[in-house]
């Protein structure tokens, strides 16, 4: 029997928040949108990760274990659908 090593990529939901002021709603919008910008690209953990329900997943890649190392048999295998975005509006 062959071994495989098998590496499987999926989305968590992660919550962060953040409190800001604004003089109207239309610049609390757009300084939500550069804090967003701001969260997201930080490396720090977010308030909460939603373990509860894995998301779209991906097989990043399937190698196949030899005497001479790793062999690739896959990369970027879909297995799942789309259920972050959901089926598209009619």
């Amino acid at each position: 029997m062959t071994e495989y090593i098998v590496k499987i990529t999926f989305w968590l939901r992660a919550f962060d928040s953040v409190t800001l002021e604004a003089a109207t709603d239309a610049e609390a919008i757009e300084k939500a949108k550069a804090s967003a910008r701001i969260a997201m690209e930080s490396i720090a953990y977010p308030e909460h990760i939603d373990t509860d329900e894995r998301r779209e997943g991906v097989i990043a890649y399937i190698d196949r274990i030899d005497p001479d190392g790793h062999e690739p048999v896959i990369e970027d295998a879909e297995f799942d659908d789309d259920r972050i975005h959901g089926p598209p509006a009619a």
